[in-house]
């Protein structure tokens, strides 16, 4: 489950269909809109009982065991559960939908649809420090070995050369009354193609305490979260990457060299992924004291004296840093394969089984981190080992359905993303790179992440709930269906507007304009920890949250008319952006496709009508 940002995308709506919205009706009405053996309640429920705490409890015990390690996208375990998902689609009789070449009709790769992640951490790094053509130092890190000058941090693996400019904090806040950035402005010191040197965190009397006037004297964003200083850096100029001074903060724990040794440690994992090989985001590497005074000497400054004068004064020190010169030489890390897994049942209408409904949810979790004490494997049972069994009941249900003679009018793809946890990955493939369905042809996204579980925080501390996600007039009318199909088969599961930032793989077809709604019960007690167990799961409630989703499916699958949605062929792409955000980069409109440089995030398509009068997605 990756809460990325409180999404709110407007979309563009075109009624296709000559139908009163459904909040509009009445239970009675509902009924009418649909063949009367697919709205009959008792049809419905008769199926929907197939789907069971013991069912659920079965797979998700084995799903979530141990033996699966975690399901990190790219790595064993991940590959393993794949093939598990794929033999029960095919034990359940459903279709293989994905793109994988198969070596024989029954191999379950068939229904598997690879792509290729990017580890973010390279393979090796190299820095060199040079003073007026002479190398004064050198540096080496990667998974095997560091040492106490470097380590390489975050950004796009690439090789750099370039001058240096000193920038104090790197920070650009005038609410605060301290500004770097302004004062390279002021100054007219350029950073274009440079490395940027920066103090880590910002000017403070302690690790907990500020001398910025910060509301409540506790370290800023600017501390907490380095996305800023990188947003400030970039609007200085173009700086070639970042060198982060890592041990002359007050909320530096450890040596630098002991920093450098985790950090190793931490490559040997597979970490952050991304679906280029390369990325706009500037590279940044921890530099020591040590090194920083080596670069900062021909200057006659040190660390010690620049950072006692800001602290002292809280006025920005930046300079430009005459005949040095700092060069990166980065191996990068091989592609990693991954993959979806899908599988179809065909509809049953011959005019509408052309139309699909995509059930969603993710597969992929957190993987084993060897560096924690007891357990170290992330289970992931809540998160989201739930909404993959509950994905598998909702197949068996529809597909015994199916062979009674009430199968769906309407096709429906299950889809089990993975890379949802390294940022939404394979619900971006397939949305953005290899859609399996036309677009213009999918109905609409079921997704669910997350819906076993109990969040300690509901705000009506309910043990029986399920928080519902949508946005705007792209949701409306799936939530309304929602709320009349819970009161048309007598459902008692709380249904909980979701709070704020709540986002999962639905965003990539939300951002398509694609109509969707999200089920899931939040935050849970055991939320990206080691003790998201299978045991930790009320196989009861589950049941009745997935037994509620299938009636939902039922009737947007088997209503004549079709949920209301965008005209695509009115759409007119009119560039890139970020997610909605909290870093404030999502004002940027960029002319390709890639990675948004301040955040990291998949930049996303942006629509309007051909006429230029709506939006597609803000």
């Amino acid at each position: 489950m990756n809460r990325l940002k409180n999404i709110i995308v407007a979309a563009l709506i075109f009624a296709n269909f000559s139908i009163l919205p459904i909040q509009a009706q009445s239970s009675k009405t509902l009924r009418k809109t649909t063949p009367d053996v697919f709205a009959n309640p008792t049809v419905t429920q008769k199926y929907q009982q197939l789907i069971s705490p013991d069912n659920l409890a079965a797979r998700l015990y084995f799903l979530a065991a141990d033996s699966f390690e975690g399901r990190e996208t790219g790595a064993r375990g991940q590959r393993l559960a794949a093939q598990y998902l794929a033999s029960q689609y095919r034990l359940l009789g459903l279709a293989p939908k994905g793109s994988g070449k198969p070596p024989d009709r029954l191999s379950p790769t068939a229904y598997l649809q690879p792509f290729t992640v990017y580890r973010n951490t390279p393979q090796e790094t190299r820095l060199e420090v040079s003073v007026s053509g002479n190398k004064i130092a050198s540096s080496s890190f990667s998974a095997e070995k560091s040492d106490d000058l470097a380590y390489f941090l975050s950004g796009g693996a690439t090789n750099v050369d370039g001058g240096v400019v000193f920038a104090g904090y790197g920070i650009g806040d005038d609410t605060l009354g301290y500004n770097d950035t302004a004062a390279l402005a002021a100054g007219n010191i350029s950073v274009n193609d440079k490395w940027v040197l920066i103090f880590g965190d910002e000017t403070l009397a302690d690790a907990a305490t500020s001398l910025l006037p910060t509301a409540d004297k506790k370290p800023s964003k600017w501390s907490t979260q380095f996305i800023f200083k990188r947003g400030a850096i970039l609007k200085a100029g173009r700086p070639k990457g970042i060198l982060v001074v890592g041990d002359a903060s007050p909320r530096a724990a450890g040596t630098f060299a002991e920093n450098a040794a985790k950090a190793s440690a931490n490559a040997r994992r597979i970490g952050a992924l991304s679906l280029t090989e390369t990325s706009d985001i500037l590279p940044t590497f921890a530099i020591s004291t040590r090194l920083a005074n080596q670069i900062l000497a021909p200057s006659s400054h040190s660390v010690e004296a620049l950072k006692q004068a800001i602290d002292q004064n809280l006025k920005p020190v930046v300079f430009d840093l005459k005949d040095v010169n700092v060069k990166t030489t980065v191996e990068r890390s091989k592609g990693l394969e991954t993959e979806n897994v899908l599988a179809l049942i065909e509809g049953s209408d011959p005019q509408l089984k052309d139309e699909v409904v995509i059930i969603s949810a993710h597969y992929d979790h957190l993987g084993i981190n060897s560096l924690l004490k007891g357990d170290q494997i992330f289970n992931g049972a809540a998160d989201d080992g739930s909404g993959t069994v509950a994905a598998l009941e909702l197949a068996q249900a529809f597909m015994q359905a199916k062979r009674d003679g009430f199968g769906p009018r309407r096709s429906l793809l299950f889809v089990n993303f993975s890379g949802e946890e390294k940022g939404l990955l394979g619900s971006f493939y397939y949305a953005n790179n290899e859609p399996r369905i036309p677009l213009e042809k999918t109905v609409a996204n079921i997704n669910m992440d997350g819906v076993g579980g109990i969040d300690p925080k509901h705000p009506t501390s309910s043990k029986n709930y399920i928080y519902i996600s949508g946005s705007g007039n792209l949701s409306d009318e799936l939530i309304n269906i929602n709320k009349e199909i819970k009161g048309i088969l007598k459902s008692t599961v709380e249904l909980t507007a979701a709070p704020s930032g709540f986002s999962s793989d639905n965003f990539n077809f939300q951002s398509q304009l694609i109509p969707f709604i999200y089920y899931s019960t939040g935050f849970t007690e055991h939320y990206h920890q080691t003790g998201d167990e299978a045991e930790t799961i009320d196989y009861e409630h589950l049941a009745r949250v997935t037994q509620l989703v299938f009636g939902t499916i039922w009737q947007v699958a088997n209503q004549t008319a079709r949920i209301s949605s965008v005209d695509r062929k009115k759409l007119e792409l009119v560039g890139y952006s970020c997610p909605p955000c909290p870093f404030e980069c999502d004002r940027e409109i960029y002319d390709h496709a890639g990675v948004c440089p301040i955040c990291g995030m998949n930049l996303v398509p942006k629509y309007k009508t051909k006429d230029g009068t709506r939006r597609g997605a803000d």
